[in-house]
């Protein structure tokens, strides 16, 4: 996709964390023109009013994906960008003139739902572990994760953990995520060193969950944030 035009629209479902979806399009920034892209939000994004959700520029840290950087745009299905009023008449479209100036290709892009969320604000967590998963059985996944999450709440604070699904997109053989926050490199490292003490719980999840792969994973590190928080 060589140009970011328009926010694509994400199919309703019953539950409450289904209603809470996001879109992402991975670009490669042209060198040395983070900064830029980073003030050009601020301009943009710095004093807006969202409906629900919000909108963040991620940079890629460590793993093997393509591309150096994601804008994600996240909310509640019906409730996604700015409150009515609140853009002005062509703004959107001259701002994506203006990024286009700092961008050297638009990559891919995918769309999905948050089915389950525990902890605090990823904004307090930027730095960001995403494992992305094929499984056998939702389901019990689902159910699976959701118990571990609980019996490690304790050593992980108020660190973010998500779980979701990919319906748009996200690679060949990725049905699912999950995505780990922490403070910064060092915290995931220790917060990993710390999972390590629930052996027995771990084994358990490993018995429940269904089945799965991990096809890929990567983190990411969020440069800029803009939401209603």
């Amino acid at each position: 996709m060589k140009k970011l035009l328009i926010i694509i629209s994400i199919i309703s479902v019953n539950s409450l964390f289904a209603q809470n979806t996001f879109q992402y399009w991975n670009f490669n920034a042209k060198p040395g023109m983070e900064d830029a892209i980073a003030n050009l939000t601020e301009e943009y994004w710095g004093d807006a009013k969202f409906k629900s959700g919000g909108i963040q520029i991620e940079r890629y840290a460590h793993g093997n994906e393509p591309w150096s950087h994601r804008v994600i745009l996240f909310g509640e299905v019906g409730k996604i960008g700015r409150e009515e009023g609140d853009e002005k008449e062509f703004e959107w479209e001259l701002f994506i003139q203006k990024l286009n100036h700092f961008i050297e290709e638009w990559g891919t892009s995918a769309a999905g739902r948050f089915m389950s969320i525990e902890g605090g604000s990823w904004i307090d967590f930027p730095y960001v572990q995403i494992y992305n998963l094929k499984l056998n059985d939702p389901g019990a996944f689902k159910s699976a994760h959701d118990k571990i999450v609980k019996q490690t709440a304790k050593t992980r604070g108020d660190r973010p953990v998500a779980f979701g699904t990919y319906d748009i997109g996200g690679g060949e053989n990725i049905s699912h995520w999950v995505a780990v926050g922490s403070s910064d490199f060092n915290d995931l490292m220790s917060q990993k060193a710390l999972n390590d003490q629930y052996e027995k719980e771990w084994v358990e999840w490993s018995k429940n969950n269904g089945g799965h792969t991990i096809p890929s994973n990567y983190t990411i590190q969020v440069l800029a944030a803009f939401t209603n928080e």
